[in-house]
């Protein structure tokens, strides 16, 4: 239980235990907040701590970020209480178009390129499905399409699933909040409606791609040192955003996506986190500049990256 919440679309923290929420100059505020969730926007009150972070615990106990307030009567005295939303779990007729679409788009990229592709494909003991089941050449790919919400123990329990099946989990969605970012393989793509998806349009990555990158740290290197600012006169390498690469690398396709991860061009990576609370997921193209792989001490990203070894998609 928190003692405040964020309010999404003022941009502002309600201190709950606050005769005035601790915004005297809004005197309708406690009206809005209170009112039934049917009434409002259920993301208009958001859990302090995912404000914060990113994350909060209540998403490992299949709760949303998201908030009500209730009432509570203690001794003739009305108190506030802030407290978590469950996830919605069915999704709504577009989410489910949205769903298909993008299944069958994965499955006709796959076939493309000469892979084998299983829509709904289930493992030999039938405890993990697949949206679209991809199998290249470095082994077997498990898309899922989430258009809808999941919790943080889902997407966990379901990757590990697949992985100790040797599966590699792959997670798309096109919300930037959605609770499977950074906990396992994921990339987010744009919102579009379904007859977009289905068609030949070029459908891009927007994020959850990193590229492997090294570079000699000398005083006329691109980059500053990351250890001193400056320069050490040693190698260091790097997972890195595509617009932050030398040069900068262009978006991943999605299309593409499904061949390069099957072929181990792109693999699924963890950056351990120094300053948020948990690792970062994603996929990485493993391309270094000067060197056949990655020191220990280079950081690694639950994301698609790009393989050393291998040319680049």
């Amino acid at each position: 239980m928190a003692n405040g919440v964020w309010h999404t679309g003022y941009h502002l923290k309600i201190e709950l235990t606050h005769a005035d929420l601790g915004h005297p100059d809004r005197p309708g505020l406690f009206d809005e907040i209170t009112l039934p969730i049917e009434q409002r926007d259920r993301e208009l009150l958001q859990c302090l701590q995912h404000h914060g972070t990113g994350i909060c615990q209540a998403e490992e106990e299949d709760r949303s970020p998201w908030m009500t307030i209730r009432r509570r009567i203690v001794d003739g005295v009305t108190t506030l209480v802030a407290a978590h939303l469950p996830v919605r779990n069915k999704p709504t007729a577009d989410e489910s178009d949205k769903h298909k679409a993008l299944k069958e788009r994965i499955a006709r990229a796959a076939h493309r390129h000469g892979l084998s592709a299983q829509i709904e494909a289930r493992s030999t003991d039938g405890k993990v499905r697949n949206d679209v089941l991809v199998s290249g050449s470095a082994g077997r790919v498990g898309w899922e399409a989430q258009y809808s919400p999941i919790t943080a123990s889902t997407v966990r329990r379901r990757s590990t699933a697949a992985a100790d099946r040797e599966i590699m989990p792959l997670w798309v969605t096109n919300d930037d909040r959605a609770a499977l970012i950074d906990r396992a393989p994921w990339v987010r793509v744009d919102d579009w409606p379904w007859r977009d998806i289905a068609s030949a349009r070029t459908m891009l990555v927007r994020g959850g791609i990193r590229h492997l990158q090294d570079w000699a740290c000398t005083p006329a290197a691109q980059r500053p040192c990351p250890l001193n600012g400056s320069s050490c006169g040693g190698l260091h390498v790097a997972w890195t955003l595509p617009a932050l690469c030398l040069p900068p690398k262009p978006h991943t396709q999605v299309d593409a996506l499904v061949a390069a991860s099957a072929e181990g061009d792109y693999v699924p990576m963890k950056i351990p986190a120094s300053t948020t609370p948990g690792p970062r997921h994603g996929y990485g193209h493993r391309q270094p500049t000067g060197t056949a792989g990655a020191p220990s001490s280079a950081r690694t990203n639950h994301c698609p990256t790009p393989n050393p070894r291998r040319k680049q998609v």
